[in-house]
């Protein structure tokens, strides 16, 4: 599964914002592909969010909706992370 991914500060907070498919960004499946996500970003917070056409639906193991709320999600840089692939090691690189 390949998810694109941005790297940004919202609200003074470094996080790791993560675009899947709206049908994801929920409670049970949100909740897999934060695993999922999360050693690619050991040191990051991570969340999901799926822009909608009156705001953002945002899901994450914290108060992500209340992180998102007015920022400007639209015009970040994103990388595509490639989840069936091994994350980094510890020493190397990471893929942004």
């Amino acid at each position: 599964m390949k998810i694109r991914v941005a790297l940004t500060v919202l609200k003074g907070v470094r996080v790791a914002v993560a675009f899947p498919p709206p049908a994801w960004v929920v409670p049970g499946m949100g909740d897999a592909l934060l695993a999922r996500l999360q050693p690619w970003f050991p040191a990051l917070p991570v969340l999901l969010v799926a822009p909608q056409p009156y705001g953002v639906r945002a899901h994450a193991a914290f108060q992500a909706q209340a992180l998102v709320e007015g920022a400007g999600l639209a015009g970040l840089e994103t990388i595509e992370i490639d989840l069936d692939l091994s994350p980094p090691e510890a020493g190397e690189a990471p893929p942004f």
